[in-house]
């Protein structure tokens, strides 16, 4: 078990993420972003100070995950999907779950954060000259988000 150090500042080594209770293994980067859409209710005919709100819209979030390829499973072996050609194949969402462990000295806390129905949007591998190792990159769409109560 790796030692986690006795600080506040949490280090990638305590991220652990999983799909189906399995460890999906070493990854270069894990990436969950939110936007959302603002919108501006102007006011006609005033020049100077025409904004009177902004109104925020629905929430839309990405997971971008990247992983070296290796002889054992690939990417998508990882995620799950062991039979995997192309993304118009997959017909079922998996889930993700981001569980950080903290420091011992601090009564080890983890912090458990749920990516529900996540659907696969786009694959990619990258194979570059003067590059001795294969990235791939995925990246996804969840339905739900939630913290899960320890």
């Amino acid at each position: 078990m790796t030692l986690i150090p006795n600080t506040n500042t949490a280090v990638s080594y305590a991220y652990t993420i999983m799909v189906g209770n399995k460890k999906i293994g070493t990854l270069q980067g894990f990436n969950p972003s939110a936007n959302r859409q603002l919108d501006r209710v102007r006011e006609i005919m005033n020049e100077v100070d025409d904004i009177v709100e902004i109104v925020p819209g629905r929430s839309e979030f990405t997971l971008t995950i990247e992983k070296l390829e290796t002889y054992d499973a690939s990417m998508m072996d990882a995620l799950g999907y062991a039979s995997f050609e192309d993304i118009s194949q997959i017909t079922d969402p998996i889930d993700i779950v981001e569980e950080i462990r903290g420091p011992v000295s601090k009564g080890s806390p983890k912090r458990t954060i749920v990516y529900q129905r996540v659907w696969i949007q786009n694959w990619a591998k990258t194979i570059r000259e003067g590059t001795i190792t294969i990235t791939e990159t995925v990246t996804a769409w969840p339905e739900r988000i939630f913290r899960q109560k320890l």
